[in-house]
């Protein structure tokens, strides 16, 4: 059997042969070293975390608390546009409210979604499946991260109007949302009424506008209103 030596392989043995009846090869050179820095972690960030601040006032939120969300529709039945109206319950939480009008870090309030209701019994089974898809996404949070235009630190009683900003997971979806609020203090107890404004629309939390055979059309329009109960927690 012949081996084909490559052409290449031949010049290297000539070479070689060359080089060994001269006295051999002379030794190679040393390689370089490369100086390099030592290997630095790269620092991983921390989320932010608010601290209750001096003089700071936690609420717990009571059961009684609520949220009302209506959506326009025509039905097939009725001649005019009305108001479709949901109520959430099962609230629950607590908030630290800072004197600069931050809230501390663990501040949420949330409700329990499968406790939606209507004062249709079809249609309340019919938005549990779909849209809100409530065996999926059983609760919904609001993480309050600011107060502005409120007066601090608050009076003992009195009423207040403000704004109120934070995250809202709904649908297993985040959005920052905002809150115009009237709220009132009296003998340990806070009650407001948070108006969501602006309005969201369906797709803002991955749900598409609902339709049933009895409704004509649904305005892409979700205006939510929660009412709110707490008490001063003491320390």
């Amino acid at each position: 059997m012949f081996v084909t030596v490559p052409a290449a392989s031949r010049v290297a043995a000539i070479a070689l042969l060359l080089l060994s009846a001269c006295g051999g090869a002379a030794s190679p050179a040393p390689a370089a070293t490369l100086q390099t820095e030592p290997a630095t972690a790269t620092p991983t960030p921390t989320a932010a975390t608010t601290a209750p601040q001096a003089n700071a006032i936690t609420w717990t939120v009571d059961a009684a608390s609520k949220a009302t969300v209506r959506v326009r529709e025509q039905l097939v039945r009725l001649p005019a546009p009305n108001d479709a109206i949901i109520t959430i319950g099962g609230a629950q939480g607590s908030f630290t409210l800072n004197p600069d009008g931050s809230f501390a870090s663990g501040s949420r309030i949330s409700v329990d979604m499968t406790t939606v209701t209507t004062d249709d019994r079809q249609r309340t089974d019919s938005i549990r499946r779909d849209p809100l898809e409530v065996t999926r996404f059983r609760t919904s949070e609001l993480v309050p991260k600011t107060a502005t235009g409120l007066s601090l630190p608050l009076t003992r009683s009195g009423d207040f109007a403000f704004q109120l900003t934070g995250d809202l997971t709904l649908h297993g979806v985040t959005k920052s949302v905002t809150f115009d609020v009237k709220a009132t203090r009296s003998n340990g107890k806070l009650t407001a009424t948070a108006t969501a404004d602006p309005s969201w629309k369906f797709g803002d939390f991955g749900m598409h506008v609902p339709s049933t055979f009895s409704v004509l059309s649904i305005v892409d329009e979700i205006r939510m209103e929660f009412a709110l109960v707490a008490s001063e927690a003491r320390a």
